[in-house]
């Protein structure tokens, strides 16, 4: 069964966003909480990371295998 073409565009949009705040968040991780956006304000740098790397990340990563195991 092939998925729907909104359904793909979906999934694909969910990737290229999450890749897209991994990537500025790293950025400003390796440079003293800034770059574009200040993300360490009150302090909440280092736990953010950790929630991104191992919560949402194997969230999105489980996701996307069971999505396309579906039949």
């Amino acid at each position: 069964m092939s998925k729907s073409l909104i359904e793909v565009l979906a999934v694909g949009y969910l990737l290229g966003m999450s890749i897209m705040f991994m990537v500025v968040f790293n950025n400003a991780v390796l440079y003293d909480g800034g770059t574009l956006v200040t993300i360490n304000d009150y302090g909440e740098m280092v736990p953010e990371l950790i929630l991104l790397h191992f919560v949402v990340w194997p969230t999105i990563t489980v996701g996307l295998y069971l999505w396309h195991k579906r039949q």
